[in-house]
């Protein structure tokens, strides 16, 4: 369904627009050549062909500016020009209290832009590079922070922080039933309820995957280990990353912690993004019937954004993002430091450290 112009705000970071002539250049492919309309496979994101031996986007054809959540999508201006809003996919205008595309509109096309950008909160652009949390387009370094490492995992287990025992905060990090979005409310019997990497029905939310900001910020969440402190500290704070090596250096992630492990080193980030590997556990099997390994390798999972496919649509777009937004990076180096919770974060995880007010805000 299509997005009202006051609810942008809210669900502006939850999806990500692409164009409707070819979807495929955001995720790193081309486009099909137009006499190709061969589709040899289709997803959440369009249809796919093959060419030279590689994979490429079909044009949709359709005229829209479709959004990869849902299957929603923005329809094209028909009786407006006006542009009030202008990001990395274009111009918008406003039909009938909605978002629509003026740079793919026929109507506009060919006529001259007379730009009436308006400056009121209740109209961000509907994409997450529209600044939806007031995060900024090139954010400040990091200065005087940690180094430290990342990998990658997705494991569907309970996570260490949804046990009050292991957190300072008054909620733990929230945990889901088998089909990922209920919440196990009964925290004072997680021992009885158990991890589905037990044998249990307590797994990982679905919701706790990572997704695009702008095109130098995203949120996110990891298994982590520090140099110091212990894990009452560590469950629940949020830092920020800034990558320092490979495709995604001088990029950004606002992370929070839902889970520890001993199999983690000091100062080091697991992050967390389906399909990126069960690692040492595996409770992918018992919640979504994965293999043994889980989807591709035991230890860094699949290989590329055609294989996402195997993941329950549930988990696609974060599986997506290590391909796009995360370009394929192989567990890059960071510095880091500890900063203030956003609300989207902790919305999600319902874990509020208790000295969570006390840290300097991210931006």
């Amino acid at each position: 369904m299509k997005l009202s112009i006051t609810s942008c705000i809210a669900l502006a970071a939850a999806v990500a627009k692409v164009s409707a002539d070819c979807f495929s250049t955001r995720l790193g492919y081309p486009c099909c050549s137009p006499n190709n309309t061969n589709v040899v496979y289709a997803d959440n994101d369009g249809d796919w062909g093959i060419e030279n031996g590689n994979w490429c986007g079909m044009s949709s054809g359709g005229g829209k500016c479709e959004l990869i959540s849902g299957g929603a999508s923005y329809p094209c201006c028909e009786n407006t020009c006006a542009v009030q809003y202008t990001d990395a996919d274009g111009q918008w205008g406003i039909e009938n209290g909605e978002w629509c595309s003026i740079s793919k509109s026929e109507k506009c096309r060919n006529q001259p832009q007379p730009v009436t950008r308006t400056t009121t909160t209740t109209s961000e652009a509907p994409k997450p590079t529209s600044n939806p949390y007031g995060v900024p387009e090139n954010p400040p370094a990091v200065q005087g922070g940690k180094t430290g490492k990342t990998t990658r995992y997705w494991d569907c287990c309970l996570a260490s922080c949804s046990w009050s025992e292991n957190v300072g905060a008054s909620h733990p990090v929230n945990a889901c039933k088998k089909d990922g979005t209920t919440l196990i409310t009964d925290i004072s019997n997680l021992w009885r309820i158990k991890s589905g990497c037990q044998g249990g029905e307590a797994y990982m939310c679905n919701a706790q995957q990572p997704w695009i900001i702008n095109d130098k910020v995203s949120y996110g969440f990891v298994a982590a280990g520090f140099d110091s402190g212990n894990q009452k500290q560590w469950c629940c704070s949020c830092q920020k990353l800034q990558f320092t090596s490979g495709p995604v250096a001088g990029k950004q992630m606002i992370v929070q912690v839902t889970n520890t492990g001993t199999d983690l080193s000091e100062n080091h980030f697991d992050i967390q993004m389906p399909g990126g590997g069960v690692g040492i556990f595996n409770g992918c099997s018992s919640q979504w019937n994965a293999g043994s390994d889980g989807w591709g390798q035991r230890f860094g999972g699949i290989s590329s954004v055609s294989e996402c496919s195997q993941l329950p649509a549930e988990l696609r777009d974060g599986c997506k993002w290590r391909f796009d937004w995360f370009k394929n990076a192989d567990n890059p180096a960071v510095v880091f430091e500890r900063v203030q919770c956003p609300k989207e974060l902790t919305d999600i995880t319902g874990c509020i450290p208790p000295d969570d007010a006390q840290q300097k805000k991210p931006w």
